[in-house]
């Protein structure tokens, strides 16, 4: 079993017990023992091995001290440690520290306007009485502990956006992760312990990545299959499928000019993107049944096991306009949709039909 330097392991195990423990990721990098075995190994061939002796650490370390590994081994991903090893049980750490801070987190009500009609939602005020009731009843260590594993959650957000965008595995792990998502989408903008980052873990969440997208262009009874790869959502899809269909105009059977290049992150539809619910028997049935913009590419309806997208030619078409939508969230998401194969008209007839 690999082992971490003996001078590593005893400023991991040092006891936290007042703010002065915590060390931020500068002042825990400053440290001689951790920038020494930094520089002894990211250049090298053990950097997997410096993740393996981690991982055995990970659960015996106080939430604070382990999250500042996963953070050093996260440093070691981003210059080619396999970011798999250590992803699972980093996903879990931070699944079990938002648990535990679940009771104190809570969003807060906004004050009931004079000429508002709506009647304030008891729910949500009771939820953020409740929360501010449980951190005031805590005892000057046990709020400490809870302020150091809120920071813990904010650490372990770095190591994790590092491993989740370089793997898609590991993004088909946190999507699969229930309880983790429905805390992160609970707690990552609640204002009575609020995090600094989360919110970059929910937005990574969000990404999507099909080997096999199915997109129909039912006026020319043309289409294709493309691999899509790190998407924000419908939007940033459209932009980049309009892109490679403009390439591909003259196959697809595509009549309209290309669009008028769009301005850095703005763009418009050139199309009316429906969903495969749209058509029923090689029919136009529900035209309202639109992919939204806003929403995630996986949650588009499938046909044949396949996630469809519908690209329909058509002057009678809403404008529809969109700005801010095709960030990169991290320099290593790659977003990019890239042709797998033409679909015959016979193909683009069965999923259609």
């Amino acid at each position: 079993m690999p082992m971490l330097p003996p001078d590593l392991l005893a400023t991991l195990r040092l006891p936290v017990l007042q703010d002065a423990d915590l060390d931020t990721q500068a002042s825990f990098f400053k440290r001689p023992e951790v920038r020494g075995l930094y520089f002894e190994v990211v250049e090298g061939a053990a950097k997997d091995e410096v993740l393996r002796a981690a991982l055995a650490q990970l659960g015996d370390l106080h939430p604070h001290r382990a999250a500042l590994l996963a953070v050093f081994c996260g440093a070691l991903v981003e210059n080619g440690a396999d970011p798999q090893l250590m992803f699972d049980a980093v996903r879990q750490l931070a699944g079990r520290l938002l648990a535990s801070l679940a009771p104190y987190c809570a969003a807060q009500p906004d004050e009931p306007d004079e000429d508002d009609e709506e009647p304030q939602d008891e729910d949500e005020l009771a939820a953020w009485q409740a929360a501010e009731a449980a951190l005031a009843s805590l005892s000057p260590q046990a709020r400490f502990e809870v302020d150091a594993r809120q920071r813990a959650v904010d650490l372990l957000v770095l190591p994790l956006m590092t491993m989740v965008v370089r793997d898609v595995r590991n993004h088909q792990s946190l999507v699969a992760d229930e309880g983790l998502l429905a805390h992160v989408e609970a707690m990552y903008a609640n204002d009575s312990l609020p995090f600094e980052a989360l919110h970059f873990l929910r937005a990574a969440a969000l990404l999507s990545y099909e080997d096999e997208l199915v997109v129909l262009l039912p006026t020319s009874r043309a289409g294709m299959v493309v691999r899509a790869q790190g998407l924000n959502n419908n939007f940033h899809a459209f932009t980049l499928l309009q892109d490679l269909m403009e390439t591909h105009a003259q196959t697809l059977g595509i009549r309209q000019p290309p669009r008028t290049r769009r301005d850095g992150d703005s763009d418009a539809a050139s199309f009316l993107w429906l969903q495969a619910t749209a058509y029923a028997k090689g029919e136009l049935v529900d035209r309202m049944a639109w992919s939204w913009g806003e929403g995630t590419l996986r949650e588009n309806a499938r046909r044949q096991g396949r996630l469809v997208l519908v690209a329909l030619e058509t002057d009678d078409k809403p404008a529809r306009g969109w700005n801010g939508f095709t960030h990169v969230l991290h320099a290593e998401q790659h977003p990019q949709v890239s042709l797998v194969h033409f679909l015959t008209p016979d193909e683009v007839a069965a999923y259609l039909a």
